[in-house]
């Protein structure tokens, strides 16, 4: 479990820069102000990718205790 944890940290890295990319597309400015709707799509995107290692270890025969 360390190393999942450890190798998503690129990974969340990549989602704030494409989050940053995103939000200067559309104009919005990543600040304080904008938080709610920056942080609301970056949990998201961190919940749906759970989900997608939750069910390959699970396809795969991991119990976790």
């Amino acid at each position: 479990m360390v190393c999942i944890s450890l190798s998503m940290i690129p990974i969340l890295k990549n989602n704030i820069c494409e989050l940053k990319s995103a939000c200067k597309a559309k104009n919005i400015d990543f600040n304080i102000k904008n938080m709610k709707y920056i942080l609301s799509k970056f949990f998201l995107s961190i919940i749906m990718r759970v989900n997608k290692i939750e069910e390959s270890l699970i396809s795969k025969g991991y119990k976790g205790e």
